[in-house]
């Protein structure tokens, strides 16, 4: 019970705003090329993000953090609505073993 209060008393909780939301359409319509405020992206096809990447995204472009990952689903977001880092899981276990 004790692990579970300390990491409830650490995090923050956002709730979802008009900020957030018009974020995660931003980014969505980035993806599919389809932005009115973009006429040149740097990827030729359009990018189909899942929804839970989509509104990661929109929390780490509204609150200006640097997003995390393992994976290539954010790639194109660099730059543009993100700040991303990609961390690789044979560092990970690399450093899990020293």
């Amino acid at each position: 019970m004790r692990v579970l209060e300390d990491f409830f008393n650490s995090v923050s909780i956002i709730n979802v705003s008009d900020l957030l939301v018009e974020s995660y359409i931003m980014i969505d319509s980035f993806s599919q090329r389809n932005n009115p405020i973009y006429t040149i992206y740097s990827f030729d096809t359009p990018r189909n993000m899942g929804k839970n990447d989509l509104w990661i995204a929109a929390t780490a472009s509204v609150l200006n953090l640097e997003l995390i990952t393992t994976d290539s689903d954010f790639d194109h977001l660099d730059g543009s609505f993100i700040k991303l880092r990609k961390i690789f899981p044979v560092d990970i276990y690399k450093h899990i073993g020293n």
